[in-house]
């Protein structure tokens, strides 16, 4: 299977800047999830803005079919098919990434999760050679490098406490390892099916799919009350719709946009900007002082990020043109 060729290569500075703005917006969701969970169980936290960013998406996807005609699924190969792919993209994409990170985390220790994550830019290239095509070049195994030191300098890790391999955290390394995959494929079988629909359709078909499932786990584990529900403070309601519009809408469908233009490798090295941005959010949020450690790591991911997505653009926008004055040779 050849890899999708990027376009407009040559310009893959914006795209930097796009990715920065993902992230940033990916970044808040920490915070926001944390307010909400005062109040409310993690299922319920993840169903609710799911389910709104689902609502969104669909009015804007319902606003843009009626201005033009869009394929149907029917239009689009054979139904059964394409309903299975949205299945397992939204369960195993979304359900299994949320829970398994979660149910892991609960089981295991923080120090440990801030060492498997970083799994999830290396499985989703790797993932993106399985199901994509695409290759990873001397240049981008270098910016995995560059970016991966900076999030363990940001994350400042206690090595002491680090117990990857220890049997009482075994489980829930394996969850939280297991959550990773989940976000590695969500990543690399969306690009997949974005040889077939528009970022908007494969957000909202994959979340709708989400949403069946979170809706009847938070309805045996988490059920709601009116009661509850009129308890909120503003604070949970402003964080819930701050996550659903920005992290699970604006920043999805942007950068479901970049990766139909980049290679998904490159993109999703900027995954790596994450807990830069988490750690910058709370420092200010809770007027901690900036440690070097953050400033350090910070430049070594955006460095990494940069030269993944400027030069590694430039370099495979150069390729398919001297590939053509050679067969002109």
């Amino acid at each position: 299977m050849n890899a999708d060729p990027p376009r407009h290569g040559a310009r893959a500075k914006p795209y930097f800047l796009l990715l920065i703005l993902c992230n940033l917006m990916w970044a808040f969701q920490y915070t926001g999830a944390k307010i909400a969970t005062r109040q409310l169980g993690p299922i319920t936290v993840t169903f609710l803005p799911m389910a709104a960013a689902t609502i969104l998406l669909g009015l804007l996807l319902l606003a843009r079919r009626g201005r033009k005609n869009a394929k149907s699924l029917l239009e689009r190969g054979s139904f059964l098919q394409q309903l299975l792919n949205f299945v397992a993209l939204g369960v195993v994409g979304c359900v299994l990434s949320q829970f398994c990170i979660t149910a892991g985390i609960k089981r295991s220790l923080a120090s440990n999760a801030s060492i498997i994550t970083l799994t999830i830019p290396v499985l989703t290239a790797l993932l993106a050679t399985l199901l994509v095509g695409e290759k990873m070049s001397r240049l981008l195994w270098v910016s995995f490098a560059l970016a991966i030191a900076g999030v363990l300098l940001v994350s400042d890790v206690d090595w002491h406490t680090v117990q990857i391999f220890h049997g009482k955290y075994l489980v829930g390394n394996v969850l939280i390892l297991a959550g990773c995959f989940g976000s590695g494929f969500y990543n690399a079988f969306s690009k997949r099916l974005l040889r077939t629909f528009t970022p908007l359709e494969v957000v909202f078909y994959s979340f709708l799919v989400a949403d069946v499932a979170l809706f009847f786990a938070m309805l045996s584990r988490e059920p709601l009350s009116r009661k509850l529900l009129m308890s909120l403070g503003p604070a949970v309601w402003l964080s819930l719709a701050m996550i659903a519009i920005f992290s699970l809408s604006m920043a999805m469908m942007l950068f479901f946009w970049v990766i139909d233009r980049i290679n998904l490798t490159q993109a999703a090295l900027s995954i790596y900007l994450l807990p830069v941005f988490g750690v910058l959010i709370s420092t200010l949020t809770l007027k901690e002082k900036i440690r070097w450690q953050l400033v350090a790591g910070g430049l070594l991911v955006f460095v990494g990020t940069l030269l993944a997505t400027r030069y590694e653009g430039r370099k495979s926008a150069r390729e398919p043109s001297e590939q053509a004055m050679g067969s002109e040779g």
